[in-house]
């Protein structure tokens, strides 16, 4: 189940546990984690923790 992370600020795909800034985009790799017992990776290089690892390599 897809909920807000408070302490994070977004939305936590609780399969996986990666975060992201819309519930739909949670729901979505939480659909695919369920259904092929993988991530997605289309839909988690969307999330906030691949985001900032790509953003920690240009520095």
């Amino acid at each position: 189940m897809v909920v807000f992370d408070n302490k994070f600020g977004a939305y936590i795909c609780e399969r996986c546990l990666l975060h992201y800034e819309s519930e739909e985009l949670a729901k979505k790799c939480e659909a695919w984690d369920k259904e092929h017992n993988s991530c997605n990776m289309v839909v988690a290089r969307q999330s906030i923790e691949a985001k900032s690892r790509k953003e920690a390599l240009k520095q």
